[in-house]
């Protein structure tokens, strides 16, 4: 089946734009921090869901990497629960070819329980979207010649890696499923979402 013109211009702009931003455990805790709101790391952070106020301490925020893993403890406070800690847990992309910008993670973050309970889906969610902003920090200290987004994410467990690339218009993906539509081209959502990585070499910068 011949191959559209447009399909043939996602798949070079996936070859000649995708590279790859590596986070260096070193740097992953405090970067991490910066996200959490406060301009001051040494300054406590309120989080704030309904009539619950949770009291962050970003600069005891610690990270841990392993194959497809990422692993965030929070130090926290509470008047009802005093200083405790909660550990959360997410599930990414083992490789390339596995980047994304989804995780799973566990029902509950691990330790107090009280905390746990009632911050499990606020918290999650804020330090998951939190790790994502911390690749759209690194893309932003580069020189680009066209905008460029954070396409996905993933960790062979020594580097959190950030695979950045141009993103895709609306065009595009309108040509694209004109074709799917008319049997010209076979639904193919790799391309699409920058995962068509096949033989395509990524660049570290």
């Amino acid at each position: 089946m011949p191959v559209s013109p447009e399909t043939r211009k996602l798949r070079a702009l996936a070859k000649t734009q995708l590279f790859v931003m590596d986070l260096p455990l070193a740097d992953a805790s405090g970067l991490l921090a910066s996200q959490f709101g406060g301009a001051d790391l040494k300054q406590p952070v309120v989080w704030r869901d309904a009539e619950s106020e949770l009291l962050v301490n970003p600069a005891r925020t610690r990270v841990r990497y392993a194959p497809g893993f990422v692993f965030v403890e929070l130090s926290v406070f509470t008047d009802q629960t005093g200083d405790a800690q909660l550990l959360l847990t997410y599930k990414i992309g083992g490789s390339p070819n596995e980047a994304s910008l989804t995780a799973v993670a566990e029902s509950r973050p691990r330790g107090d329980a009280t905390l746990a309970a009632r911050w499990a889906e606020p918290v999650t969610s804020l330090v998951w979207f939190a790790l994502l902003r911390c690749g759209q920090v690194m893309l932003g200290r580069r020189r680009a010649k066209s905008p460029l987004v954070v396409a996905g994410v993933y960790t062979l467990g020594k580097v959190l890696s950030f695979i950045a690339t141009e993103p895709v218009s609306t065009a595009a993906l309108r040509d694209y499923y004109a074709d799917v539509r008319a049997g010209d081209q076979p639904l193919d959502l790799s391309i699409l979402n920058r995962r068509y990585l096949g033989s395509v070499p990524l660049v570290r910068r």
